[in-house]
């Protein structure tokens, strides 16, 4: 199936692998997908050089390039060598899509500017970690810590950090064997919640939200080296008892 009026917006990341391949996998499509990077040759090369080596991940793979997925499934993209979500090359390229609906994901550190909202269009951010409870950097860390539990929320973009309108949300539990929080379980859950907003506009139609309130509200930054530490050996512990 073709979502045609979806567009992926695809930084060079393990965050994009995860949402390509459950994009696929599910067989709920974009309609085009704008891969921007700084190294668009080099993409090109890790795509041309790559052989499928046939083991099964349970996640996601993430040693699978980009534009190999991309043009092994025929779906249709477009390359920019730019990796800033707020050049102008990319609010040209924006202003020419036909889809409505833009789901993000980009690179870290970047935020983005006024000049985009000013756009008919709705960028779709998965945010790792149930809003509004848990907004800011490293919520994964955060909500294990708390709540021995971790969750995503899928929302609309606004040009408040992680206060836009909330489309879908869910929490998951602690992986049952160990596995990288940052590069694979972040990015899997947030695939997932993805994939459930999808079907809720296939569902409606549209993409519905509603607004966050203030109450529980909690902005965190990025998590001290030693808490991360904790956080990773709780999860181990948990995975070595066979909690979860």
């Amino acid at each position: 199936m073709i979502l045609e009026n979806f567009a992926l917006l695809a930084s060079d990341t393990a965050r994009t692998k995860a949402y390509l391949q459950a994009m696929i996998r599910e067989e709920k499509l974009p309609g085009i997908c704008v891969v921007y990077s700084d190294d668009i040759l080099g993409m090109k090369e890790e795509a041309e050089k790559y052989q499928r080596s046939g083991e099964e991940k349970k996640y996601f793979d993430k040693n699978i390039p980009i534009l190999f997925s991309l043009n092994e499934a025929g779906i249709s993209y477009l390359l920019l060598e730019n990796k800033d979500i707020n050049s102008e090359q990319m609010k040209d390229v924006l202003l020419g899509l036909g889809q409505k609906y833009l789901i993000y994901s980009g690179y870290g550190g970047y935020i983005l500017k006024e000049h985009l909202f000013q756009m008919d269009k709705k960028f779709i951010h998965v945010h790792a970690g149930i809003l509004p409870q848990y907004r800011g950097s490293t919520t994964a860390y955060y909500s294990f810590l708390q709540e021995k539990e971790f969750g995503a929320t899928a929302i609309f973009l606004s040009e408040g950090i992680d206060e836009g309108e909330m489309i879908v949300q869910e929490t998951f539990p602690v992986p049952e064997e160990k596995v990288n929080i940052d590069y694979i379980y972040e990015p899997y859950i947030r695939s997932r919640v993805l994939i459930k907003a999808i079907e809720q506009y296939l569902e409606k139609g549209e993409l519905t939200s509603v607004g966050q309130t203030p109450e529980g509200a909690e902005t965190y930054y990025i998590i001290h080296p030693l808490l991360k530490h904790l956080a990773i050996m709780g999860m181990e512990k948990m995975v070595e008892r066979g909690i979860s």
